[in-house]
């Protein structure tokens, strides 16, 4: 199934690894900060499936993304944490955060996790 996915992250090795590994099979949208983030997904036609989502960034953080989505009842959006500090992502509930996983992350468990990302229940990897 092709989906619609967009990757936030301040590094541009990791947006450039994420585009290159989901790029072929789905259609990516590439955001480097939280603030472009909050400005896509409060349009609410922006048809991302799922967000890709780093914890620590300058401006506005990933927790303060989701912090700010979490009142919004009607988003079907799914978001998965990519984290260099997976333990700082451990006590966050939002119910559209499926995942969170650290970095350095394995691409084949990343992949795993997108494709299965209808699943809403929270995994800690």
């Amino acid at each position: 199934m092709k989906m619609n996915i967009l990757i936030v992250d301040d590094d541009p090795a990791i947006r450039l690894l994420l585009f290159t590994v989901f790029g072929e099979k789905h259609d990516v949208s590439v955001l480097c900060d939280g603030h472009n983030a909050v400005s896509v997904l409060s349009d609410p036609n922006h048809q991302f499936d799922v967000v890709l989502l780093d914890l620590k960034m300058p401006r506005l953080s990933g927790e303060m993304v989701l912090e700010f989505l979490s009142g919004w009842q009607d988003i079907k959006t799914k978001f998965i944490i990519v984290s260099g500090f997976p333990s700082e992502a451990e006590h966050l509930e939002y119910n559209n955060l499926i995942a969170t996983l650290p970095k350095p992350f394995n691409i084949k468990e990343l992949v795993r996790l997108v494709e299965n990302s209808t699943d809403t229940q929270l995994e800690a990897v």
